[in-house]
Order: structure tokens, then C-alpha cells, then sequence
């Protein structure tokens, strides 16, 4: 498959959630000699499955860009892709604190403090741990949606990305799960489709 970050971007958050929301959050009571391991190789899948999901981002861009049937369009196509990849430096940094706070702490109450320093730098908190993160995959979806109305990809994917990712924005466990999977399903389709039909829009191939 040409696109592989389709695979790698969604496969890779997902690891992420599963060692997070089934490993970390629900053992407080772990050796921290076993608890640190798993808080990095969480995060760690969080950051590679990002920095794929910026390739996805910047695919689904050209997409877009070369598809658009208007200066008003095209115009939308860059805003959407400028603000999705806003939103994804918020969340690649604010993953990065956390593995430095995961670094630095001696146990899993030690991080709390740790954690406080970043915190208490201005902006810090708005920037990284505000709503600006959740404009990735907010941004993403409603580019996603425009290349399905232009035909770009198929609708079924499309839709399912759209509710996958609202899925995740309920930071809700079990449908954060399901998001994610959504995600999967919905991009590797995606990665298929242009693989098989190039650059020329779906249902527009003879």
C-alpha cells in the first residue's frame, strides 16, 4: 500500500489508548519499575501515530488542493489543512512534556509536581492542553468530509471517519476504542481507493 501513514497513524493512537485507558489509569498501584515502561511506550505510540497522521494530513491536503473547484474552495482547503496541522504541534508537544515529566519522575506521585512547572509557564496550558489539540482531528474530519463531497473519496469512509473522531472527542474509554477503530477501517479504505484510482476523484474513473 503507497499510503502506509493511512495504517500507521490511526493503528498507532490506538495502541496508545489501549495501554493508557487499560493500563495506566486503571493500576494507580503499579512498581513504578513497571508503571514508567508502560506510560513511555503509550506515549511513544501516541507521538508515532501523530507524526503519521501529519502525513495523512498533508495527503488528504493535496487532495483537496488539486480537487478544488474554486478560489473559495481552495481557499477552505488550506485554512482546514493549516489548522489541522496546528492542532497536531499542540498534541506532538503536549506528548512530549508528558514523556519529559515521565522522565524526570522518581514515582507516579512525583509527576504531579513535575508536571506543575510546564504548567505554570503562560500560554503553556491554553496552548498544549486546551481545545487547540482537539483541532487536528476536528480539522481533519471536516476535510475529509469536503473530499467526499467532491468525490475524492467514497461517502461510507468518510462518514465513519467523521464519527470515529467524534467518538474520540467524548474521551469517553470504550468509545474512544470504537473510534479508533473507525479510524483504521476508514483510512486504510481511503489509502486502497487512491492506490487503485490515482489522483482522478471516485466514481469519476472509467
Amino acid at each position: 500500500m503507497r499510503n502506509k501513514s493511512f495504517v500507521i497513524a490511526p493503528g498507532f493512537l490506538l495502541l496508545g489508548v489501549l495501554g493508557m485507558k487499560f493500563g495506566w489509569k486503571p493500576n494507580p498501584d503499579l512498581d513504578w519499575g513497571v508503571a514508567l515502561p508502560l506510560w513511555t511506550a503509550a506515549h511513544l505510540a501516541y507521538v508515532v501515530g501523530n507524526v503519521a497522521f501529519g502525513f495523512v494530513l498533508f495527503r488528504l491536503w493535496s487532495w483537496g488542493r488539486d480537487g478544488a473547484r474554486s478560489p473559495l474552495e481552495r481557499g477552505a482547503v488550506h485554512v482546514l489543512g493549516a489548522v489541522g496541522a496546528v492542532g497536531l504541534v499542540a498534541m506532538i508537544g503536549q506528548l512530549v512534556v508528558d514523556l519529559l515529566v515521565g522522565f524526570e519522575a522518581g514515582s507516579r506521585a512525583d509527576m504531579s509536581a513535575i508536571s506543575g512547572r510546564y504548567h505554570d509557564i503562560p500560554g503553556f496550558d491554553t496552548f498544549f492542553y486546551g481545545a487547540i489539540p482537539a483541532l487536528h482531528l476536528a480539522a481533519t474530519s471536516l476535510l475529509v468530509v469536503l473530499l467526499a463531497v467532491r468525490g475524492r473519496v467514497a461517502v461510507w469512509p468518510a462518514a465513519l471517519f467523521f464519527v470515529g473522531a467524534v467518538a474520540i472527542g467524548t474521551q469517553l474509554t470504550a468509545l474512544m476504542v470504537a473510534g479508533g477503530l473507525a479510524l483504521c477501517v476508514a483510512l486504510t479504505v481511503m489509502a486502497r481507493e487512491n492506490a487503485v484510482v490515482g489522483r482522478v476523484p471516485v466514481g469519476a474513473a472509467s
